[in-house]
């Protein structure tokens, strides 16, 4: 299939609306089951979904982005190649395994905490080959099947989730909803390669294939070790330094925080190949357009954050009851550091664009070494308030390596971007200053409107974005 301007839109639309439903959809599900189970029960099921998250990064090791990428190239090696990494993955997966089988029982003598994590095990285990069958779907240019999926994930899980939490059932039957909805993604997408892209999958072992991918795939996997470590070492610290409860108090400014993160994946989505075109025929509008992109992701990052931290009381008690209200603080830090989280994507994929990949790969292994040590000072002392103080400044200061990093390479305006981030900085300002005083006198949910108009008030009368700066960004995206 040729790619053309308009399958990136396409594409990029349709994964991005599907990415939007999932994440509702998701929010929906974890509040309930939060609200549901209590902090000390949220706290177990959050903590082996972590660590999951974190076998996921081993399992995967980087191979994903090379073989969407090697099969981009050419598809009538989908099969060879998708094979050879299937197999690859079936060992590691069993290494995984007897590792597990070794360890988890002296690391966890409690019988359900061992039984979950080994459960959180199993299902990143079937995400893992769903992503590689999703992979080589994408190398075909073909988004469409990974978003009704993405969706159709989360349908199962509500329906058969829903139904367990609502029996009272035992928390091991309600992470086993993963696992089945895992399972049904991961055969959905292997029937697609089958029936629709004609991709055979089988046990391949080719020593000449397996070093090409090796060498391409080492980059991806440092940065995919670093970046889960990062993700998830906080959650498991959590665990070991205070107790389950706190796992569970933390799960929920994490979730709100983190939950955000599609908005920055899709605007990169589509920003990439203009970046990397922008490298090869013109340094400066690719300054002005990752100003441009920067300050749009900060247009919508501000007020999230601002109006999150303003509500945070009231949000937490009324959607998760008093028994979550040691979550306040940390969900007020946490999502503070959103509008520089949502910068990152930007700066990470304009590394990336201008061949500065392992500069990339280094920021994030300094962050990730910079985040464990504060976590290991900060969690034993003040708890989930500690961990939520290492993200916050770890965002802070990779999004500064980054920022250096970018005015080294192509010498962006720093100042014509502090500009209108002071100008939205102010509006937001103006926004969270009226949040808490209509909360005084309204209902918390009835203030949102009102702020939000007060917000875009401000941005328009400082004109931070004009009718001329949609219709180039728009330009800008179908590149």
């Amino acid at each position: 299939m040729a790619l053309t301007g308009r399958t990136i839109a396409a594409n990029t639309l349709v994964y991005s609306m599907a990415l939007t439903v999932q994440k509702a959809l998701s929010f929906i599900y974890f509040s309930f089951l939060a609200r549901s189970l209590g902090a000390d029960q949220t706290g177990k099921y959050f903590f082996a979904l972590s660590l999951g998250g974190i076998v996921a990064g081993l399992l995967d090791i980087g191979l994903t982005p090379v073989l969407t990428r090697e099969v981009a190239k050419d598809t009538t090696r989908a099969g060879m190649i998708a094979s050879q990494i299937v197999t690859l993955k079936l060992i590691i997966l069993g290494i995984v395994g007897v590792a597990a089988w070794i360890f988890v029982p002296y690391a966890f003598p409690e019988t359900l905490t061992r039984h979950l994590v080994i459960l959180g095990i199993v299902i990143a285990a079937m995400d893992s080959f769903a992503l590689t069958f999703y992979a080589v779907i994408r190398a075909h240019q073909n988004l469409l099947y990974e978003s009704a999926s993405a969706i159709g994930f989360y349908i199962i899980v509500i329906a058969l989730g829903g139904i367990a939490i609502w029996q009272r059932m035992d928390l091991r039957v309600i992470i086993s909803v993963l696992l089945i909805a895992g399972t049904a993604n991961m055969l959905f997408a292997w029937l697609i390669l089958r029936k629709r892209l004609q991709v055979r999958l089988g046990i391949l072992w080719n020593a000449t294939l397996l070093r090409s991918i090796g060498r391409a795939a080492l980059p991806f996997a440092v940065a995919a070790v670093f970046l889960k470590i990062y993700a998830y070492s906080d959650t498991v610290m959590i665990k070991f330094f205070i107790h389950d409860a706190a796992v569970g108090w933390y799960s929920i400014p994490y979730k709100l925080t983190f939950a955000f993160q599609f908005i920055p994946l899709a605007f990169v989505a589509a920003l990439y190949p203009a970046f990397s075109y922008y490298w090869k025929h013109s340094k400066e509008e690719l300054s002005a357009h990752f100003v441009r992109s920067s300050t749009y992701l900060l247009l919508i990052g501000l007020p999230i954050a601002g109006g999150i931290a303003a509500l945070a009381p009231d949000l937490i008690t009324t959607i998760y009851t008093d028994a979550y209200a040691p979550s306040i603080v940390p969900l007020m830090i946490l999502i503070c550091s959103l509008p520089l989280l949502f910068l990152n994507f930007p700066i990470g994929s304009m590394l990336n664009a201008c061949d500065r990949q392992t500069r990339q790969m280094t920021h994030l292994g300094i962050t990730t070494v910079f985040n464990v040590a504060m976590n290991v000072v900060l969690i034993p002392r003040y708890g989930v308030v500690g961990a939520a103080v290492a993200s916050t400044v770890s965002t802070v200061f990779i999004f500064i390596l980054g920022v250096y990093a970018i005015q080294r390479v192509i010498g962006i305006s720093l100042s014509a971007f502090f500009a209108e981030a002071s100008k939205l900085a102010a509006s937001a300002v103006l926004m969270v200053a009226a949040l808490v005083m209509l909360n005084r006198y309204l209902p918390w949910y009835m203030t949102i409107v009102p702020a939000g108009l007060i917000y875009a008030g401000g941005v328009y009368a400082l004109r931070v974005v004009t009718l001329r700066d949609i219709l180039s960004f728009v330009t800008l995206l179908k590149r």
